[in-house]
């Protein structure tokens, strides 16, 4: 996995009630105005970006939407839940060019935000299982037949690493969210809720690279799953 992924915090922090936001929305239209508190936005899918200063913490007039997508939580396509804490200002912030966003240079300012988790808006589907990085649809102890199909619920990237073998077909003890971000299915910033169906054995699995995921070969394997 890439360093993308890797370079992701750990956990989100849950909060209840996020205010609405729109791309422009930032600490001072939010009225957090001192270090050491804790908010969430949602925010809605589609842009449009708003003016960033920053890379990583970010100025408290910088759009809170927008940074999350510098930083790599959400997509601009898929907007998302996103929480943040006001940290003290900084002499300086370096801007830089990531997922799409160009952030800009600044001097000294009063008062900083760095984004602490993302989720995805709205509740997961009727039916559908959250999941984390890691499990397996053998963890899981899914699929007893061939033909099976499960709808599974990934969270965003919590920066845990898994391994996946195969392309298109993965063996049944890969990660199933990696997988799914490797078939080009969900953003690691955002996640996302993903149906698999199990098959039989394979004689064969090939691995590749595919949206800054790596996964490897592996010879026959008993069980094997595709995303539908």
């Amino acid at each position: 996995m890439d360093s993308r992924f890797a370079a992701a915090l750990a956990a989100s922090i849950a909060l209840a009630g996020p205010a609405a936001a729109d791309w422009g929305d930032n600490l001072i239209s939010q009225g957090q105005g001192s270090p050491g508190l804790e908010g969430a936005v949602d925010c809605p899918p589609g842009g449009p970006f708003g003016p960033v200063w920053g890379t990583g913490t970010y100025t408290s007039d910088s759009s809170i939407c927008t940074a999350a997508v510098h930083f790599g939580w959400i997509t601009a396509s898929g907007g998302g839940r996103v929480s943040y804490r006001t940290v003290p200002g900084m002499d300086s912030y370096q801007g830089s060019a990531q997922n799409g966003v160009t952030s800009s240079d600044y001097g000294t300012w009063s008062l900083s935000f760095q984004i602490t988790g993302a989720a995805p808006l709205g509740p997961v589907p009727t039916g559908a299982q959250s999941i984390g990085w890691t499990d397996t649809a053998d963890g899981l102890g899914i699929g007893a037949s061939v033909g099976d199909s499960f709808s599974l619920a990934c969270p965003p990237y919590d920066g845990t690493t898994a391994a996946i073998w195969g392309t298109d077909v993965y063996t049944s003890d890969s990660a199933v969210c990696v997988a799914a971000a490797h078939r080009g299915i969900i953003d690691a910033g955002s996640g996302g809720v993903v149906t698999i169906t199990i098959l039989a054995a394979q004689p064969l699995f090939v691995g590749s690279s595919r949206n800054g995921v790596s996964s490897s070969d592996y010879a026959e394997w008993d069980r094997s799953f595709v995303f539908r």
